[in-house]
């Protein structure tokens, strides 16, 4: 990509005018043989470049890549690294318009790269964007009725479903899946909320099969941190639904597990996931909220199914193979198979329901140790 010095008139080669508009100015045509300024940007920023960035303006037929990635463009397994091929216009005061490539985004967010403070001060001047908030679950099959028509883009590790309110990833199963997932949703969309959805199974004999929950407080069994949710803020937080304890345990929790998870935490709902990505947007200072639906009640023992997780992600042949060979298994994994159904069809109606009106809650997560 062409260096052009920040601030300095834009006539940038493919669009070069013989009388370059001396109000046209250039920001972010960094090179990888000139310093550039660093330093942080606000997120809320970088949210309102994106946004812009979604929609750029002179197109080229070429992409120009990140040269502080990757010179070639390309990783060791042929995939093209970070790269655009258009532009960004922003007004400025006076008349001043600043084109930026949309590499920009990416330069702010992986190489601190930090534009010139006018050039900020037109950007934070723009009118607030949609809201956009993240939805992240542990398997396709959860989130499938909400996404199955939404646009999606896939990177060398995640499929990103993205509606125009909300985008939407399926990151694996477990606590560090999720927090992986997280953190790649965070850096790609800088969203204003994070979602922890998904399945869970009952601790209490009022969740029913399909029951969808939105707990106050996320506890991690394994350092019994607290996460307090956003959703005392919204209307449904004033209901039982939005007063429940979801506790977030390493495994699938058999029904002698989840009468003690009851007991010691005082917990309505178990899952694998939440703490995970409560903790992460704690990290980020964003508001996190949880919507669970139920797939198993108190009851129901879940067939074993912890060997066949393996990097996040469920075996399906394997188990299939298993269940096989096990008669007395069939009929549970048949009701598994109906009740996971059905709770992942509620799940998503409320979730879709928000999607579409940007209905969202606002409020900021804390954690602390008991």
């Amino acid at each position: 990509m062409t260096y052009i010095a920040d601030l300095s008139i834009y006539n940038y080669g493919p669009f070069r005018q013989e009388h370059p508009d001396p109000k046209l100015l250039a920001v972010g045509w960094l090179d990888r043989g000139v310093a550039y300024n660093e330093g942080c940007v606000h997120r809320d920023l970088v949210r309102r470049l994106l946004n812009l960035a979604a929609n750029p303006v002179n197109l080229t037929r070429g992409f120009q890549a990140c040269q502080y990635c990757d010179r070639s463009g390309t990783d060791q397994n042929g995939e093209h690294g970070p790269r655009g091929n258009g532009e960004i216009r922003v007004a400025g005061a006076s008349g001043v318009v600043y084109a930026a490539p949309v590499l920009i985004c990416h330069y702010i967010a992986e190489h601190s790269y930090r534009p010139p403070d006018e050039f900020l001060e037109a950007v934070a001047a723009l009118p607030d964007p949609p809201k956009k908030f993240a939805i992240i679950a542990a398997l396709n099959r959860e989130l499938h009725p909400l996404v199955k028509s939404w646009p999606s883009t896939t990177d060398q590790e995640y499929t990103f479903h993205e509606s125009n309110y909300a985008v939407a990833v399926c990151g694996g199963i477990g606590a560090e899946s999720a927090r992986r997932a997280a953190e790649a949703l965070i850096a790609k969309y800088s969203p204003d909320l994070l979602i922890s959805a998904g399945l869970a199974g009952a601790l209490v004999a009022d969740l029913q099969v399909g029951a969808t929950i939105f707990p106050a407080t996320v506890i991690d069994s394994q350092d019994g941190s607290r996460h307090e949710t956003a959703i005392q803020h919204s209307l449904v937080g004033n209901t039982s639904v939005g007063r429940t304890i979801l506790i977030t345990y390493p495994e699938v929790a058999t029904v002698a597990q989840k009468q003690q998870l009851a007991k010691s935490y005082g917990a309505h709902a178990v899952d694998m996931e939440a703490a995970a990505i409560a903790r992460a947007a704690h990290t980020h200072t964003l508001p996190f909220i949880a919507v669970k639906a139920i797939s198993d009640d108190v009851n129901f023992e879940i067939p074993e199914m912890s060997r066949f997780i393996g990097t996040g992600q469920f075996d399906t042949i394997r188990f299939a193979l298993h269940v096989a060979l096990r008669p007395w298994l069939w009929l549970r994994v048949v009701r598994l198979a109906r009740n996971t159904k059905i709770a992942s069809e509620n799940l998503c109606a409320w979730l879709r329901e928000s999607a579409l009106t940007n209905t969202i809650v606002p409020g900021r997560t804390t954690e602390h140790k008991p």
